[in-house]
């Protein structure tokens, strides 16, 4: 017995679409090219379909956008149980916005994601940076700052 592959989306999204986008995020966490490059080689076999059958191919399509569109990635450092790192985050994923990723490191110890690397408090205040590319912008604490640096990338993508 063997369960059929779809890879078009159905009632629930392609699995393979999920994976694809998965994997792109994980470029944008991690920086590492192999990512990026098994998303795009999956994207590349489907491509002649969602460009025929769109409506079949949304979680494709929303990859597509994906790896195409510039990537705000938001490294915040913080305790999650505190209210300031909670504001934060509230910011930096409160909206829909899908060409963003986010990742939170509690301590100021490792992190096995390198977005967070070298990211440190400010003023031992929960700190958040906006990076596009692993280029940060100045680190902000307060949530309207964070806010507005996010209208800001927006703007540019």
């Amino acid at each position: 017995m063997t369960r059929p592959k779809d890879v078009q989306d159905n009632a629930t999204p392609s699995g393979g679409a999920m994976a694809t986008l998965v994997l792109l995020r994980l470029a944008a966490l991690t920086g590492a090219s192999r990512y990026r490059e098994a998303a795009e080689r999956a994207l590349a076999t489907t491509t002649p379909y969602m460009v025929r059958y769109p409506t079949a191919f949304a979680q494709w399509l929303q990859a597509t956008d994906f790896a195409l569109a510039p990537v705000a990635e938001i490294a915040i450092v913080g305790d999650p149980g505190e209210a300031a790192t909670r504001e934060l985050l509230e910011v930096a994923s409160g909206r829909y916005a899908p060409n963003r990723v986010v990742a939170l490191r509690a301590a100021e110890g490792e992190s096995g994601v390198p977005l967070l690397a070298d990211r440190t408090r400010l003023k031992d205040r929960p700190t958040a940076y906006v990076c596009r590319d692993f280029a940060c912008r100045l680190p902000v604490t307060d949530p309207d700052a964070l806010a507005e640096q996010l209208r800001e990338v927006a703007a540019v993508a």
